[in-house]
């Protein structure tokens, strides 16, 4: 009986044992969890701030971009706004087009500094009123690659070079700075052309006057699959019909 009573106390004092050592471990290992998960939070806190100023800073950097572009084009009455509506009519195409929200955006922000190379074209090639001699054309030409000089050390920026620097490509091949032609060209940049195209024959400039919008309608139609990519040309023609936004000129911005 003394046996079994020492051997029942003996068992007792070890499940007592095992469950005080299980409760100290186990709340050691809540403690442990709880700091790690502190320690995770705090990581994906820091994370997320991290995040956000790296937006800020781009959209800091994209602000202070596009008020350089506004003071480059206010140098010139013909070319002011030209941005803001190549960007608007670069998204109407986009959207018809089924771009997904991602290549919208790199849209958006490439079409608002298409023309940012322009900054190192003096003023006497940008605003002389009539046909400039081949010298001048040929530094009117560089203004997309010195768009690309001055945009790549910016890598928030590099999905979006390849739209600037070749949205003067031609679908025949004859155009600038490296020559491609049809889908060699990046649709985003074709869509640039497009929206440049019209604006700039739907805008007075020094050399003449803006053509009415049935004439550039034409002259888009004209330039469909030589110069310009089909799919975007009818995309646009397709909005003007069914918006009913015609007549659009330089002054009329799209909603």
């Amino acid at each position: 009986m003394q046996v079994e009573i020492l051997s029942l106390g003996l068992f007792g004092g070890i499940v007592l044992s095992a469950a005080f050592i299980g409760t100290y471990y186990y709340r050691k290992l809540q403690k442990q969890i709880k700091k790690q998960s502190f320690q995770l939070g705090t990581i994906e806190q820091l994370y997320n701030e991290v995040q956000l100023a790296s937006r800020t800073i781009d959209g800091n950097v994209m602000a202070s971009i596009q008020s350089l572009i506004h003071a480059l084009e206010a140098r010139d009455s013909y070319t002011r706004g030209h941005s803001e509506r190549v960007n608007r009519y670069s998204m109407v195409i986009g959207k018809n087009l089924g771009l997904t929200s991602r290549d919208l955006q790199i849209l958006h922000d490439a079409s608002l500094l298409h023309d940012i190379g322009k900054i190192g074209v003096y003023d006497r090639i940008l605003l002389k009123p009539m046909n400039l001699t081949p010298e001048e054309f040929a530094l009117m030409k560089s203004h997309p690659e010195l768009a690309k000089d001055i945009l790549k050390h910016l890598p928030f920026l590099e999905e979006h070079l390849p739209l600037i620097e070749h949205h003067h490509e031609r679908q025949d091949g004859s155009g600038y700075p490296l020559g491609l032609k049809g889908e060699e060209i990046p649709l985003g940049a074709r869509i640039i052309q497009v929206a440049d195209s019209w604006d700039a024959m739907t805008s007075d400039r020094p050399y003449r006057r803006r053509l009415s919008t049935e004439v550039a309608v034409q002259e888009l139609i004209k330039g469909r699959g030589t110069q310009l990519d089909k799919k975007c040309v009818d995309a646009f023609i397709d909005w003007l019909k069914a918006s009913h936004k015609i007549p659009i000129t330089a002054d009329t911005f799209l909603n």
